[in-house]
């Protein structure tokens, strides 16, 4: 086998390993343009993931979860989510620490890495499961405007939820900078609104019609589960508690976090996506954690249980002015709603640039006067998010919502996983090949000609101004490392997050789970027969390899199929050779310079 080795300071050893060729750089390798695009920070990325989170689930169904499962168990469902998707956000972050995040989101993390057979079959789930998440929160803005009707048509609840949508989607077509603008004001109503619901429960004295203050023997009688089913109408609602399991709330509670990559699909209109996806997501996370916890307690603390069970607005009856409550609940549904159609059609617009889905093609176009915006992109999932308003109501919407986006942060932890075994791989491989991955440093000069004084083999020295760029060709220097959170992206916490998430999707839906592996697989081998020689991603890591060496202990060398070696481990070290041949012939004139552009033969 023959691969293409450049030393790292090459004139295109920085192109060829895909880095920025923008950042940093000497002058002939930069591009110069003058339209430059917007370009958001950390709270742009904070806003947006905590409209996502922060969302209609906590609002209308918060309580009935809180009744069902008990403060207990809502606190452990709501921690077990917690853990899921900060495991999935570090591995999130992990991979932009290795790699330079470019515009497509979650395509361009997981086609990166793994391949684009593999991100474009994931991604189209995850653009799937991001369309039903917002007729979800559709659904839920179209429920309590007919709850302020006096109304339970299921013809007006749909009416509304269709409307929002339209006036959403209006919104971001006049560009992504007047959507941000509209999510920061949406986001300190909502703020308001719960902050309305909260002090309701800590100081109101009277208690009518199951609500009151916060009480402790209250919170002790809603602190275990009540799984039966409740018949409601004994209290006056036409409306009947069916059996749950702790999977089905989890399904629900869960649908609450499926925005939380948002912000990683605005990666390409970010100013440094590494620290602002980090820095943006984990404050978002925090604070909206907190604020669970404190919903949660309010409701456990301050309601009765059949109150909790049957009334999906009786968060109204414990607010203080009531209007606000509604008014964050209706609010809650828009920014998320304008959040969720930010970042979700760019990666719709990332995977049909790619070409491997025909139908797919138009979509890649984007509005040069709003910033590239994918407008045709945005009216799909539109279409989408309408047909599915139609077909299903709130809880159905959750569940279904919410196995698509365990199915990504499965991927995306696999994802980390691979890329950090490949970094160990491709160390093994160049100790094993004597061919240190660092930039070479000068130890002999020559007094040659114009090269008098000149470090003895170091391009460096022969330009100088090539000294402003350093580009390193390891993958673990890629981002900075010594940030708060770099210690918590961990490839083995990634790999048990991968295999839990799954674990969960079958828990929460055996067949609708099946579903989705099946699409998923078909999606795999359509992109694999359509483009054959389609990109495999930089991860040279095997999964067969790694369970060969943990069976046996001794592997010998394996072919990957991506044009790379996979060693095992041996105590006398790999039996093959390595021939280094060039492309040109030698010449006493330079006789003292490195030899560039040659390859390897194994």
């Amino acid at each position: 086998m023959t691969t293409t080795i450049d030393p790292d300071d090459s004139l295109f050893a920085a192109e060829q390993r895909g880095t920025n060729m923008n950042e940093g750089g000497p002058w002939w390798q930069k591009t110069i343009n003058l339209d430059e695009k917007l370009s958001f920070g950390s709270p742009t990325v904070m806003i947006t993931v905590l409209v996502n989170i922060f969302g209609i689930v906590i609002f209308l169904r918060l309580g009935w979860i809180v009744g069902t499962a008990g403060v207990s168990g809502a606190l452990t469902l709501l921690a077990i989510s917690v853990i899921i998707v900060l495991i999935t956000v570090f591995s999130a972050i992990g991979i932009c620490q290795r790699c330079r995040l470019q515009s497509g989101g979650i395509y361009f993390l997981i086609s990166h890495v793994l391949g684009a057979q593999v991100g474009g079959a994931v991604s189209l789930v995850y653009i799937f499961g991001q369309a039903v998440g917002s007729s979800l929160v559709a659904v839920g803005f179209g429920e309590s405007m007919a709850r302020l009707f006096s109304t339970e048509s299921q013809f007006v609840i749909k009416l509304f939820s269709i409307l929002t949508i339209l006036a959403v989607t209006a919104i971001n077509i006049a560009g992504v900078q007047h959507a941000v603008r509209a999510v920061t004001v949406l986001l300190i109503c909502v703020g308001i609104a719960a902050m309305d619901f909260i002090l309701g429960g800590m100081f109101t004295s009277t208690f009518k019609d199951g609500v009151g203050g916060w009480n402790r023997e209250r919170l002790s009688d809603n602190w275990d589960s009540h799984y039966e089913p409740i018949n409601c109408t004994a209290i006056g609602f036409e409306y009947d508690a069916g059996p749950q399991t702790f999977f089905s709330l989890f399904g629900v509670l869960f649908a609450n976090f499926l925005g939380v990559l948002s912000g990683v699909n605005m990666g390409g209109e970010l100013q440094n996506p590494y620290k602002n996806i980090a820095k943006g997501e984990l404050s978002a996370i925090g604070i909206s954690t907190i604020g669970c916890i404190l919903f949660i307690i309010t409701f456990g603390a301050s309601v009765q249980r059949d109150m909790l069970l049957c009334d999906t607005l009786v968060g109204e009856k414990v607010s203080i002015t009531k209007l606000l409550f509604l008014s964050g609940i209706y609010i809650a549904s828009l920014s998320s709603l304008t959040a969720g159609l930010i970042g979700t059609p760019r990666v719709a617009a990332a995977i049909a640039s790619e070409g491997f889905i025909p139908i797919l093609n138009p979509l890649a176009v984007g509005d040069e006067t709003t910033n590239n915006n994918p407008i045709r992109a945005t009216l799909v999932l539109t279409t989408i998010s309408i047909v599915f308003v139609l077909l299903g109501d709130l809880n159905y919407l959750a569940i279904l919502s919410t196995l698509p986006f365990l199915f990504t942060y499965a991927t995306v932890n696999y994802a980390y996983v691979s890329l950090a075994m490949s970094t160990d791989l491709k160390e093994l491989k160049s100790q094993i090949a004597g061919q240190d991955l660092q930039q070479p440093k000068a130890t002999t000069t020559t007094d040659y000609g114009s090269s008098h004084n000149l470090a003895r083999d170091n391009l460096n020295a022969l330009f100088p101004e090539r000294q402003e760029s350093q580009f390193d060709s390891n993958l673990t220097n890629m981002g900075a490392g010594n940030d708060f959170y770099s210690p918590f992206t961990n490839r083995y916490v990634a790999l048990c997050g991968a295999v839990i998430n799954i674990l969960i999707c079958f828990l929460i839906n055996f067949w609708m789970s099946i579903v989705h592996v099946i699409a998923i697989a078909l999606l795999y081998y359509h992109i694999g027969q359509r483009c054959p020689t389609i990109n495999t991603g930089v991860s040279e890591f095997s999964v067969r390899h790694m369970f060969q060496v943990v069976a046996k202990g001794d592997v010998p060398v394996q072919q990957t199929g991506k044009d790379t070696l996979l060693i095992g481990g041996t105590a006398t070290g790999p039996n093959f050779n390595i021939d280094a041949s060039r492309l040109n012939d030698d010449n006493e004139d330079y006789a003292h310079r490195k030899q560039y552009h040659h390859s390897e033969n194994y």
